[in-house]
């Protein structure tokens, strides 16, 4: 055997030799890819089973809601079937993605086509309370009336002490509803996208709108509570 020979099959060998160790670590990254893959769909997954849970509990909530008017109520039922929809079609759609790429764009997919915690849940609750403080402002209406003719009716009890708090209690049902006065129409129009600080400071809003209705329409029910004690004082003094 020559020298050319010799040479010839040690480089031969040591072709070999690399490709021997070349792969096992081939295996090895292809191995980490599969791993890493399984672990973005489990992550997304468990992303989007848990919204499709709480779709589910709203859904239940919004059946339970009596205060909110039919057409909120047709849309919010109409939205909450539609994501759900969504959200199981993306759900297949994950487990049939064969690289992290493809998974973390249905990652986000899943927040920004949907923003069910920052922009649906509101929509469903606090459509709800506006509903409810609506009709109680209406009630304290006539409540407030109701009183007012008491005391027209009660000299004893026809203060302007008592006066004012009737005044001061038909003020804060006022600001109370001018405050949520189309707040509802506004929350139900805001769509999901990529800019979540947008819509949290838009549901904020709404929300705020909805605290200090809810702070004026409790000022107004300590009025009316005032004048009512202070009538049914008049009336057992009247009465011994």
């Amino acid at each position: 055997m020559s020298m050319r020979t010799r040479l010839s099959a040690a480089a031969v060998g040591a072709i070999i030799a690399v490709g021997a160790v070349a792969l096992p670590a081939q295996a090895a990254t292809t191995s980490d890819n599969a791993a890493g893959l399984a672990k973005a769909k489990a992550a997304v997954t468990d992303g989007i089973t848990g919204r499709l849970t709480d779709l589910g509990k709203m859904q239940t909530a919004l059946a339970a809601y009596k205060d909110v008017p039919d057409a909120a109520r047709a849309t919010l039922t109409q939205l909450l079937a539609s994501d759900v929809s969504g959200l199981t079609a993306l759900k297949t759609k994950v487990a049939g993605e064969t690289t992290e790429a493809a998974v973390r764009a249905d990652g986000k997919a899943m927040v920004d086509d949907y923003r069910v915690y920052i922009l649906v849940a509101p929509k469903v609750h606090l459509t709800h309370a506006m509903d409810v403080e609506t009709a109680a402002a209406a009630r304290l209406v006539k409540v407030h009336d109701e009183l007012a003719d008491r005391l027209a009716k009660d000299p004893a009890a026809d203060t302007q002490a008592n006066k004012d708090l009737l005044a001061d209690m038909s003020s804060a049902v006022q600001a109370a509803t001018t405050r949520i006065s189309g707040q509802d129409a506004s929350l139900l129009g805001l769509q999901p996208g990529p800019d979540g600080k947008a819509l949290t400071a838009s549901v904020k809003g709404v929300s705020g709108a909805a605290k200090d209705a809810r702070a004026d329409l409790k000022k107004a029910i300590t009025d009316a509570k005032t004048v009512r004690d202070v009538l049914k004082g008049a009336k057992s003094t009247s009465n011994g």
